[in-house]
């Protein structure tokens, strides 16, 4: 059995970017994670120590965002580094970063990175 704990439209205003005013404004940036597991045999117990605490791993992806990075690419690749680091019972992690806005040079609605990462034991 594999149980997946999921995050989704974590919400920032955060100030990564290549461009400097993107550095000085900020913008709204939308986190979604997901984290797979394999329960214990006996089950979760309703103890939250058999499980993975979200509440952790927002705090994880919040200080990850608080520190700003030219590229989404190196943000979402160091939210699954702390996060696998950190949270030991994720087996797999996926995280996408949304970008509303991007300055591109026309109407767009969002740039997005999508990682994946399988701990390898």
């Amino acid at each position: 059995m594999d149980a997946v704990i999921s995050l989704e439209g974590l919400k920032f205003h955060a100030f990564h970017g290549v461009h400097p005013q993107e550095r000085l404004v900020g913008n709204i940036f939308l986190v979604d994670i997901h984290l797979s597991m394999q329960p214990l045999a006996d089950g979760f117990k309703d103890d939250l120590l058999r499980t993975i605490d979200y509440e952790h791993v927002y705090k994880l992806v919040a200080e990850e965002m608080r520190d700003p990075k030219h590229l989404i690419e190196t943000l979402a690749e160091n939210i699954i580094t702390n996060v696998c680091t950190h949270i030991p019972l994720a087996e797999h992690a996926r995280v996408v970063i949304s970008k509303m806005n991007p300055p591109v040079g026309g109407e767009c609605l969002k740039s997005k990175i999508e990682l994946k990462k399988q701990r390898l034991y």
